[in-house]
Order: C-alpha cells, then sequence, then structure tokens
C-alpha cells in the first residue's frame, strides 16, 4: 500500500524513539526520545513522476541525504536529498515500511548503538541488507500538508525499482519476504522486541499458541528453514 504525502512522525519501531533532526549547524539525522517538537515532524513529499519520496524535516526545513558524513549523518537541502521508496512490509502493516534509497539501493536503518555521550543522540544509516531489526520504520500521519510535490532530478528520471525475475526461487520475488502470514507473524513475535527470543522461548511459544486453539502455527522446524531460506536471499541480493 502506497503512503499519501502528508505530514508524519516516523518512529524506531526497536525502541520507540523517533526519527530526529537536531538544531545543530548540519542538521544531523537520528533518534532521540519523543518530545513533539517540530524536530520530530517530518513532510513525506512526494515526486512528480515515480512512487519516490523526499522526506523533509518540519523544524530545518532540510532533507535526509543518501549517504553518511563520518559517524553522522547531516541533513541536506532539496537539491541533495535522497529519493526514496517506501516498502511497505505486508497487508495488515500499513504504516510499517522500510526506507530504500532509489540512487543507491540501501536502507534507512536505526542500528543499536550507545548513545552519544551527553547528548541522548542515536545517530542513523544505512545498510545494504534489509533486517528486521533495525531496518523497520512505523509511519503516524499527523497532518495532510506536505507542500508542492518535487521534480526529480535528471540523475533520478533513470532510476527504477530492480525487477525481479518471475523464476527467482528466493521467498521475495513475489514482493513477499515469507511464504505466508503465518511465517510473518511469528518472526515479528520473536525479532521484533529489543532481546530477540532464544529458542527454548520460541519453541516453548508456538506450543502456547497451539494449547490456545491458533490454527496454521509453523512448527520450529518450518521456522528455522524459513529463515535460513531468508537470510540465503537476502545475502544473494
Amino acid at each position: 500500500m502506497s503512503l499519501l504525502p502528508g505530514m508524519y512522525t516516523i518512529h524506531d519501531t526497536d525502541t520507540g524513539r523517533n526519527l530526529d533532526m537536531d538544531g545543530s549547524p548540519v542538521g544531523r539525522v537520528g533518534t532521540w526520545v519523543q518530545n513533539h517538537t517540530d524536530g520530530q515532524k517530518w513532510y513525506v513529499k512526494g515526486y512528480t513522476r515515480g512512487s519516490e519520496y523526499a522526506i523533509q524535516n518540519v523544524a530545518t526545513k532540510q532533507y535526509i541525504p543518501t549517504c553518511m558524513n563520518g559517524f553522522d549523518m547531516p541533513s541536506v537541502d532539496e537539491s541533495d536529498a535522497a529519493a526514496f521508496h517506501l516498502e511497505c512490509l505486508e497487508h495488515g502493516f500499513e504504516d510499517i515500511y522500510l526506507i530504500k534509497s532509489m540512487r543507491t539501493g540501501f536502507y534507512l536503518c536505526h542500528p543499536n548503538l550507545k548513545l552519544r555521550q551527553n547528548e541522548g543522540y542515536t545517530p542513523v544509516s544505512f545498510t545494504e541488507r534489509p533486517t528486521f531489526k533495525g531496518c523497520i520504520w512505523r509511519f503516524e500521519r499527523i497532518g495532510d500538508y506536505a507542500g508542492a510535490p518535487l521534480i526529480p532530478k535528471t540523475d533520478q528520471l533513470a532510476l527504477a525499482p530492480p525487477i525481479l525475475s518471475t523464476n527467482d526461487p528466493s521467498p521475495r520475488s513475489s514482493g513477499r519476504l515469507y511464504p505466508d502470514d503465518a511465517h510473518l507473524y511469528t518472526d515479528m513475535l520473536f525479532n521484533m522486541p529489543r532481546l530477540p527470543f532464544t529458542r527454548d522461548q520460541r519453541i516453548a511459544a508456538l506450543d502456547w499458541a497451539r494449547k490456545l486453539g491458533a490454527t496454521n502455527v509453523p512448527t520450529i522446524e518450518s521456522f528455522d528453514e524459513c529463515e535460513r531460506r531468508l537470510e540465503a536471499a537476502l545475502g544473494n541480493n
């Protein structure tokens, strides 16, 4: 499901912290605890062609870039703004997205790094391989205004999302990360918390789900195999 342009707060799903842009001269992009300021509000702006978006901070009017500058991610003006494709995970999770740079193919992530000393700030970065631990963002719509659509730069017009072959054996060939919803929901249960479940905890959770009468509960063996195939598919991308 495509995201409608508008004003959003963007949440790190692992810690509940919010994507923010600070007031420093470079306008660093990172996550902070929720404070309801304009620095944690974002215009998700569409382009006049395609399904790409730019993400602009409400407070600074600066944009998220395509790359890092050392340890930090500095903000940029519109001419250097990244064009992103927002990949919705599955139906039923319409507000949960992966944020993919169309220029580099890398994903915006919130790595589990220590906070910057005395700043309460965790820098965001980009990663080549999306994971459920670190790359999932929740978009909370708080307003309809996002300004006028942006005109793509010349080099962006030539870029397009990669088209996977229909005979690709990867579970992502149909646009889905998992073969069925049962495996998706199980993975979110196991791996979305800050501390992933141990194998014994996973087995206990699956057994308890069956005792409660849940249907289509994966076996631990089938889930292990699903994880192996997913890791192999991501490793080949």
